[in-house]
């Protein structure tokens, strides 16, 4: 049963790598359009957030990582060795891979900072011009780095992990542990039932990350949900609509990855402290990460005017080029139709 989980979670994984290349490719062609006096710094942020979505997926491709939750423990792996890698380095692998989840969650937190200092407090929107964005990617490599290195420190097997997996696995997906990339936690002793705090620690430290990310998040978009209106009331139309637009944004975008991004990862995280009899596989939630950065591309096309209006543009222009070739022939016969008759053009000209 397991390997079909694992077989869904490769196609799931295929999906969202394919669709986030193609509108996150849309998207950063489009942002290209845009005016860069009406969105400044934030067109430098959603580029930077469709193209580290778009790492993402293909990270997301060549690991294919899954998850199998057993009672109180939680098996993160792969069963395939990405870029024919020995074991080791696709266990290093499988941590770049929860690098770049940190980082996304870390980025959509900064581009709810932006928006609210562009409405609240103008003066700091310094800190997202030139250099000063090394400040922000900062920011969210720290993160990337806490969430990786303490997944690769504190996930490492022991001799109980190792055992606590070591039956389960060729069971479920007809390999041994000790051939397959993999990292496991143990939240509670097997024998007297004593909290494995080592491994909890991984469980803190991830449940840390997306907590201060969401924090940021909701703290912003209420933020500007009660106060905004008040703000940009002596703006000029024009910049108070793209406001407006881009708050319509910011709401569906906390919605979206709280769904795609945040609370799979907090049913994973949470699971293992309960001390459930469960055994499945739930790698499906882990390929749908990347899946996010294809919808945040899709909501900031559709919400913001500027977007359709560009996308609009271009399909005309493009269908318009497409028809040409199969319009010319016709068009070459109605004209040679129409020359021999001079009334025809008497007649249009009469009734001009």
């Amino acid at each position: 049963m397991s390997t079909d989980h694992s077989l869904v979670s490769n196609i799931v994984a295929r999906v969202g790598f394919c669709s986030t290349m193609i509108f996150g490719t849309i998207q950063i062609l489009l942002t290209c359009f845009v005016k860069q006096s009406v969105f400044g710094s934030y067109k430098f942020l959603i580029t930077m957030f469709a193209a580290f979505g778009m790492i993402f997926a293909v990270v997301e491709v060549v690991v294919y990582p899954n998850v199998h939750m057993l009672n109180t423990g939680a098996l993160y792996f792969t069963l395939s060795r990405p870029l024919n890698a020995n074991l080791d380095i696709s266990k290093i692998l499988l941590a770049v891979y929860t690098w770049f989840y940190a980082f996304t969650i870390s980025l959509l937190a900064v581009l709810f900072i932006y928006r609210y200092l562009a409405v609240f407090n103008q003066k700091h929107l310094k800190f997202f011009r030139g250099f000063s964005m090394l400040i922000w990617f900062s920011y969210c490599s720290f993160f990337g780095f806490q969430y990786s290195i303490g997944t690769y420190t504190f996930m490492t097997f022991d001799d109980i992990s190792f055992a606590y997996f070591r039956d389960e696995v060729p069971l479920r997906y007809n390999m041994t542990l000790a051939e397959i990339p993999a990292m496991g936690i143990v939240a509670y002793d097997p024998v007297d039932g004593s909290i494995r705090w080592w491994n909890v620690m991984c469980l803190l430290n991830i449940f840390t990350i997306m907590a201060i990310q969401y924090t940021i998040m909701i703290c912003c978009g209420l933020k500007m949900h009660w106060e905004m209106e008040d703000k940009i009331k002596y703006y000029s139309p024009a910049l108070r609509r793209h406001h407006q637009q881009f708050f319509k944004t910011l709401v569906i975008q906390i919605s979206a990855p709280t769904m795609t991004l945040f609370a799979p990862l907090v049913f994973i995280v949470c699971l293992p402290m309960f001390n459930m009899e469960i055994d499945m596989s739930v790698g499906v939630l882990i390929c749908s990460f990347t899946m996010y950065p294809a919808i945040d591309a899709l909501i900031v096309m559709y919400v913001v005017s500027d977007y359709r209006k560009i996308a609009l543009k271009l399909l005309k222009s493009v269908t318009r080029k497409m028809r040409k070739p199969f319009k010319s022939p016709k068009s070459g016969t109605k004209s040679v139709a129409k020359r021999p008759e001079p009334m025809s053009t008497s007649t249009q000209v009469a009734n001009e």
